[in-house]
């Protein structure tokens, strides 16, 4: 098995890859079409980043952030907004539509659509 650090490509026995593994150093696989390694397994500890890496995952990071918001306020538009039960049976007391207590959502609808059109009429 090779691994890689920086520029430093070690062949390594497989039951040392954990310890390799933390100490910063990657599973890599030269390709031979390419002729450059290819890294199978990331390191898991003991790497530092440039600052020039630092800040492309941050700038990568904070426009995934925009555009996150961006989709939520676009769903939101187009979410149907969720029936008012409450509202709607205020609405219809106020225009003296007398309904049951218990009546569904649905029939609450269309007395509401009906009161409405009959009250702009």
């Amino acid at each position: 098995m090779k691994i890689r650090k920086e520029n430093r490509v070690l062949t390594v026995n497989e039951a040392d890859k954990a310890f390799y593994l933390s100490q910063g150093y990657e599973v890599v696989e030269f390709n031979e079409n390419t002729k450059v390694y290819d890294v199978v397994a990331k390191a898991t500890g003991g790497r530092t980043y440039t600052i020039a890496e630092y800040n492309a995952v941050a700038d990568e990071l904070e426009i995934a952030k925009e555009k996150i918001t961006l989709l939520q306020e676009k769903l939101i538009e187009l979410t149907p907004n969720e029936f008012d039960r409450e509202a709607a049976k205020a609405k219809l007391t106020e225009l003296g539509v007398e309904f049951k207590g218990n009546v569904s959502n649905e029939t609450l609808k269309k007395l509401l659509e009906d009161a409405t059109k009959e009250d702009g009429q």
